[in-house]
Protein backbone atom coordinates (compact mmCIF):
# COMPACT_ATOMS: atom_id res chain seq x y z
CA UNK A 1 0.00 0.00 0.00
CA UNK A 2 2.21 2.54 0.59
CA UNK A 3 4.50 1.74 -2.41
CA UNK A 4 1.51 2.82 -4.08
CA UNK A 5 0.97 5.72 -1.80
CA UNK A 6 4.86 6.45 -3.39
CA UNK A 7 4.21 6.39 -7.14
CA UNK A 8 1.13 8.22 -6.38
CA UNK A 9 3.02 11.54 -4.75
CA UNK A 10 5.87 10.94 -6.98
CA UNK A 11 4.00 11.39 -9.94
CA UNK A 12 1.63 14.61 -8.80
CA UNK A 13 4.90 16.20 -8.27
CA UNK A 14 6.56 15.21 -11.39
CA UNK A 15 3.76 16.61 -13.13
CA UNK A 16 3.89 19.60 -10.64
CA UNK A 17 7.48 20.38 -11.52
CA UNK A 18 6.52 19.67 -15.54
CA UNK A 19 3.50 22.25 -15.55
CA UNK A 20 5.64 24.52 -13.41
CA UNK A 21 8.24 24.53 -15.79
CA UNK A 22 5.83 24.52 -19.17
CA UNK A 23 4.36 27.75 -17.88
CA UNK A 24 7.24 29.37 -17.04
CA UNK A 25 8.59 28.72 -20.26
CA UNK A 26 5.31 29.62 -22.32
CA UNK A 27 4.13 33.16 -20.22
CA UNK A 28 7.26 34.11 -19.09
CA UNK A 29 8.94 34.97 -22.43
CA UNK A 30 10.89 38.68 -21.59
CA UNK A 31 13.61 37.94 -23.64
CA UNK A 32 14.16 38.11 -27.43
CA UNK A 33 16.59 36.10 -28.81
CA UNK A 34 19.06 37.16 -31.48
CA UNK A 35 21.29 34.71 -33.64
CA UNK A 36 24.54 37.68 -34.78
CA UNK A 37 27.10 36.34 -37.56
CA UNK A 38 30.65 37.66 -37.06
CA UNK A 39 33.54 36.90 -39.42
CA UNK A 40 36.69 35.22 -36.86
CA UNK A 41 39.92 37.11 -36.73
CA UNK A 42 42.06 33.91 -36.63
CA UNK A 43 39.92 31.26 -39.37
CA UNK A 44 38.53 34.55 -41.13
CA UNK A 45 35.28 32.02 -41.14
CA UNK A 46 31.86 32.97 -40.40
CA UNK A 47 30.83 32.56 -36.62
CA UNK A 48 27.46 32.95 -34.57
CA UNK A 49 27.10 34.51 -31.44
CA UNK A 50 23.65 33.89 -29.30
CA UNK A 51 22.23 36.67 -27.63
CA UNK A 52 19.26 37.30 -24.74
CA UNK A 53 17.98 40.80 -25.47
CA UNK A 54 15.06 42.26 -22.62
CA UNK A 55 12.13 42.63 -24.63
CA UNK A 56 11.34 45.98 -25.91
CA UNK A 57 7.79 47.94 -25.63
CA UNK A 58 9.01 50.75 -27.08
CA UNK A 59 10.74 50.10 -30.04
CA UNK A 60 9.93 47.01 -32.59
CA UNK A 61 12.10 44.41 -32.05
CA UNK A 62 13.85 45.20 -35.36
CA UNK A 63 15.48 48.37 -34.52
CA UNK A 64 16.60 46.63 -30.91
CA UNK A 65 18.23 44.26 -33.06
CA UNK A 66 19.74 46.31 -35.06
CA UNK A 67 20.97 48.40 -31.50
CA UNK A 68 22.78 45.32 -30.98
CA UNK A 69 24.11 44.10 -33.89
CA UNK A 70 25.83 47.52 -33.59
CA UNK A 71 27.10 46.73 -30.46
CA UNK A 72 29.66 44.10 -32.27
CA UNK A 73 30.79 40.71 -30.87
CA UNK A 74 31.76 39.68 -27.42
CA UNK A 75 34.00 37.45 -28.71
CA UNK A 76 37.34 39.26 -29.10
CA UNK A 77 38.15 36.71 -31.77
CA UNK A 78 35.72 37.98 -33.73
CA UNK A 79 35.55 41.42 -35.68
CA UNK A 80 33.25 44.36 -35.95
CA UNK A 81 32.42 44.99 -38.65
CA UNK A 82 30.25 47.78 -37.91
CA UNK A 83 31.51 50.57 -35.91
CA UNK A 84 30.39 50.39 -32.00
CA UNK A 85 30.29 53.90 -31.63
CA UNK A 86 28.36 54.59 -34.75
CA UNK A 87 24.60 54.72 -33.95
CA UNK A 88 22.00 55.05 -36.55
CA UNK A 89 20.29 58.55 -37.74
CA UNK A 90 17.27 56.83 -37.95
CA UNK A 91 16.02 52.93 -38.02
CA UNK A 92 12.42 51.96 -38.62
CA UNK A 93 9.95 49.40 -40.09
CA UNK A 94 7.30 50.54 -42.19
CA UNK A 95 5.48 47.49 -44.37
CA UNK A 96 7.65 44.86 -43.74
CA UNK A 97 11.04 47.09 -44.93
CA UNK A 98 13.44 48.56 -42.60
CA UNK A 99 15.03 51.58 -42.75
CA UNK A 100 18.56 52.27 -41.93
CA UNK A 101 19.93 55.36 -42.71
CA UNK A 102 23.41 56.38 -40.88
CA UNK A 103 26.06 59.52 -40.64
CA UNK A 104 29.18 60.37 -43.10
CA UNK A 105 30.94 58.69 -40.77
CA UNK A 106 29.76 55.52 -41.11
CA UNK A 107 31.77 54.89 -44.57
CA UNK A 108 34.96 55.96 -42.71
CA UNK A 109 34.53 53.98 -39.50
CA UNK A 110 34.40 50.27 -41.49
CA UNK A 111 37.59 48.20 -40.93
CA UNK A 112 40.33 47.95 -43.42
CA UNK A 113 39.18 43.84 -42.80
CA UNK A 114 36.19 44.00 -45.11
CA UNK A 115 35.57 44.33 -48.58
CA UNK A 116 31.59 45.77 -49.68
CA UNK A 117 30.79 42.16 -50.49
CA UNK A 118 32.29 40.66 -46.95
CA UNK A 119 29.71 43.75 -45.14
CA UNK A 120 26.69 43.66 -47.41
CA UNK A 121 26.60 39.14 -47.04
CA UNK A 122 27.03 39.71 -43.23
CA UNK A 123 24.16 42.04 -43.13
CA UNK A 124 22.01 40.50 -44.83
CA UNK A 125 22.75 36.92 -43.25
CA UNK A 126 21.83 39.14 -39.82
CA UNK A 127 18.89 40.66 -40.59
CA UNK A 128 17.10 37.99 -42.34
CA UNK A 129 18.21 35.47 -39.47
CA UNK A 130 16.58 37.44 -37.06
CA UNK A 131 13.89 40.03 -38.47
CA UNK A 132 11.54 37.37 -39.70
CA UNK A 133 8.70 39.60 -41.18
CA UNK A 134 11.13 41.86 -43.11
CA UNK A 135 11.21 41.53 -46.90
CA UNK A 136 13.67 43.80 -47.30
CA UNK A 137 16.19 46.33 -46.17
CA UNK A 138 17.09 49.86 -47.02
CA UNK A 139 20.27 51.15 -45.94
CA UNK A 140 21.78 54.73 -46.58
CA UNK A 141 24.09 56.89 -45.23
CA UNK A 142 22.86 60.79 -44.99
CA UNK A 143 19.43 59.63 -47.67
CA UNK A 144 21.99 58.22 -50.31
CA UNK A 145 21.05 54.85 -50.70
CA UNK A 146 24.18 51.77 -50.50
CA UNK A 147 22.97 48.49 -49.63
CA UNK A 148 19.17 47.51 -50.80
CA UNK A 149 18.95 44.02 -49.90
CA UNK A 150 15.55 41.62 -50.96
CA UNK A 151 14.66 38.33 -49.13
CA UNK A 152 14.54 35.13 -51.17
CA UNK A 153 11.45 33.47 -51.42
CA UNK A 154 12.05 29.54 -51.07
Amino acid sequence: MNYIKTKIIAGTLLLGIMLFAAYTVVFNNKHDRFVLFFKNSITKQIELEIRFVPKQTIKPKEVAFIEELLLGPVNHNQYAFLNPNEKPNSCFVKNGVLYIDFSENFLESIQSDFDNEDISELLKKNIFTNCLNINSVFISVNGAKIYEFFKKIA
